[in-house]
């Protein structure tokens, strides 16, 4: 099978059918392993690649005389597409976003080189992302950001909606509580757990050290 590079390096020119069947093979690669939204992965249609383009997920194929012909950029964003719909994002999320990537961001993106700037569906998504955008702590930020200024992970979680509502409290330490509210979904990769394990600690570290070095003080 070949890699996306090889295929850049053809610069096909796609019909329809031929860019579904592309897609549908190289799909697998770039979807988790194990996933509970099973409806995005079905394989690919024509009538799905009609329906991404008409809500402005793809660009417009390129026309030649009365035929529309599909380029690479085309696959990289119907890949990309699914594989946002594979991790929980939806449709009105996603919007524009693969029509506003370069090809080298929506290879990136396939790759896992690159962390979304997209918002998940899922609350508590969404918060640890925000948590991964925050700067390292370290001596000089914590100089010009007192303890105050330290955001709260409680402060930050949205409230529950009346959809979701339920949470679950579980204590992982002596003073160390994890609340999770009962629409979560569990990112399914293992790449993508070790990045939430990550977030969560750095979350951690920003809160913890600078009480430390207060209470040493």
């Amino acid at each position: 099978m070949e890699t996306l590079q090889q295929i850049a390096q053809r610069n096909p020119h796609w019909s329809l059918d031929e860019l579904v069947q592309i897609a549908n093979e190289l799909l697998p690669q770039f979807l988790p392993e194990e996933k509970a939204h099973t409806r995005v992965r079905e394989e690919v249609s024509p009538r799905l690649v009609r329906h991404y383009t008409g809500q402005e997920m793809l660009d417009d194929p390129i026309r030649e005389g009365r035929e529309a012909r599909y380029v690479y950029r085309h696959l990289l964003q119907v890949l990309v597409v699914r594989r946002l719909l594979t991790e929980g994002y939806g449709a009105s999320v996603i919007n524009t976003l693969a029509r506003s990537k370069n090809n080298s961001e929506l290879e990136a993106l396939l790759q896992g080189g690159v962390q979304l700037t997209v918002s998940p569906a899922n609350a508590a998504l969404a918060f640890l992302q925000q948590i991964q955008q925050r700067p390292p702590d370290g001596p000089q930020s914590v100089s010009k950001s007192p303890l105050p200024s330290v955001p709260s992970p409680s402060v930050s979680i949205p409230p529950p909606t009346a959809a979701a509502s339920h949470w679950t409290r579980l204590e992982v330490l002596p003073g160390l509580e994890l609340h999770v509210r009962s629409d979560f979904v569990l990112p399914s990769t293992s790449q993508e757990q070790k990045n939430l394990l990550e977030r969560m600690l750095q979350t951690l570290i920003a809160i913890a050290t600078p009480r430390r070095r207060s209470s040493k003080s």
